[in-house]
């Protein structure tokens, strides 16, 4: 879980941020930023509570580096540290 730095959710098909919501740690927004200031979106509580529904979840997926879980027409995706 501490290695968690950034979660989306949203509906299934575009990730740019149109069809939903990207949420940093305070970490990922400086280490991991995605080239532009990401500080109006740290959300720590979004974090985690995304990333627990992943991991507690039997259908997500784990790739390297993510968590995936499409369910119901929305996605939720976690980025970590590996």
């Amino acid at each position: 879980m501490e290695n968690v730095y950034k979660v989306y959710s949203g509906r299934v098909g575009c990730m740019c941020g149109c069809l939903g919501k990207y949420s940093y740690t305070a970490r990922g927004a400086v280490e991991q930023s995605p080239g532009y200031d990401v500080s109006d979106k740290v959300n720590e509580r979004s974090v985690k509570i995304i990333a627990n529904k992943l991991l507690h979840n039997p259908n997500t997926k784990r790739d390297e580096g993510t968590l995936v879980l499409e369910q119901n027409g929305r996605i939720l995706v976690a980025w970590f540290d590996i």
